[in-house]
Formats: C-alpha cells, sequence, structure tokens
C-alpha cells in the first residue's frame, strides 16, 4: 500500500473510544489510552497555556509522510493555527511537544526513544516527557539535531517552560498510574 492511500484509510479511520492511533513508520500503530492519569498533563497544557502561545491535545503531526504521531499535546504560537482542514499540523509551527508515557515497554520505547529521534530530526525545538510510571517529568531542548535534558522534576514540582515561551505550568493535580486521585 502506498502512503497515500494509508494516510487516506489513517484519517478517515472510525476509532473507537478509548484508542489512540498514529501512523509510525509506515504502519498504523493502536493502543489502548491507559486512563485519565494519562491525559492529566495534556489536559493541564490545553487549559493553562497562556496567549500568545495555545496547547492542543491530539494533534497529527507531519514530521515524514510516514511518520505522523498524534501528539498527546503541541505548543504553537496562537498565530499559527493551521487552516481546521488540515488534519496533520506541520513540525515547523510547533514550539513544544508533551507526550505522556504509556505503560507497556514497546510505548515506552516508542516515547523514549523512537519519538524523541524523530521529533529532534524534525528540528521541534522542546520535547517534554511526562512519565507517570515514575511520576517524573523531563524537559528536553533541541540541541543541533539531538535532544539534550535541561530540567527534570517530579509531580508535584513546576516546570518552566524555555524562551519564547517563558510559562510556568503547574504539575500538581497530576498523578502516577496506580496511584489515586486527591
Amino acid at each position: 500500500m502506498d502512503n497515500n492511500a494509508l494516510i487516506k484509510m489513517w484519517h478517515e479511520l472510525d476509532v473507537l473510544d478509548g484508542l489512540h492511533v498514529e501512523l509510525l513508520d509506515g504502519e498504523l500503530v493502536m493502543q489502548a489510552n491507559p486512563g485519565h492519569f494519562h491525559d492529566l498533563p495534556g489536559r493541564t497544557f490545553v487549559r493553562h497555556t497562556p496567549e500568545p502561545f495555545e496547547a492542543w491535545d491530539e494533534r497529527g503531526l507531519l514530521v515524514a509522510d510516514d511518520y505522523r504521531p498524534r501528539a498527546d499535546a503541541v505548543v504553537v504560537r496562537s498565530e499559527d493555527i493551521p487552516a481546521e482542514n488540515e488534519p496533520d499540523w506541520p513540525v515547523q509551527i510547533i514550539q513544544a511537544v508533551v507526550e505522556t508515557v504509556s505503560t507497556t515497554r514497546t510505548a515506552i520505547r516508542r516515547d523514549w526513544e523512537d519519538k524523541r529521534e524523530r521529533y529532534a530530526g524534525a528540528g521541534i525545538p522542546v520535547y517534554l516527557i511526562v512519565d507517570p510510571n515514575d511520576a517524573t517529568w523531563h524537559l528536553l531542548q533541541l540541541d543541533g539535531r539531538h535532544y539534550v535534558e535541561t530540567a527534570k522534576g517530579i509531580f508535584g514540582q513546576e516546570i518552566t517552560m524555555p524562551e519564547p515561551m517563558g510559562f510556568t505550568v503547574r504539575t500538581a493535580d497530576w498523578h502516577p498510574y496506580g496511584g489515586t486521585s486527591a
């Protein structure tokens, strides 16, 4: 199957609630969303990112023809929001991408290694990895063609996003997998 047919099928796929589908290395990858603790970081960004920026969840990113992940959240300048009919956003407008690590070994490797490498290669300036497996967050910034970890912390510690964003994100409401909500 050629990439165009696969991309068309991906966009037209009727996905059941609770499932997440990405086009990664020419394959449709489907996994169950581990639950609401997984969604908390993305929701925090969507609700609390200040102007002149906006955060959006579940955006398809046009990293390559055969690599179009659906990021848990992305931060863009408000003025750069694509037209409504753009199913996948160009990486050139992305200021930061947020990925919340899931629980399976494959998903963990995908967020920590595969997406890290692909997002860096695409030139996305900031990659925030949120890991509810151990209640940590890791802020990575692009240094040439690779990410360097510039800050890390545990849930409850605020994240200061680097310039030009410069805003702070509260993580007090984030929970580790298997934890309990307050």
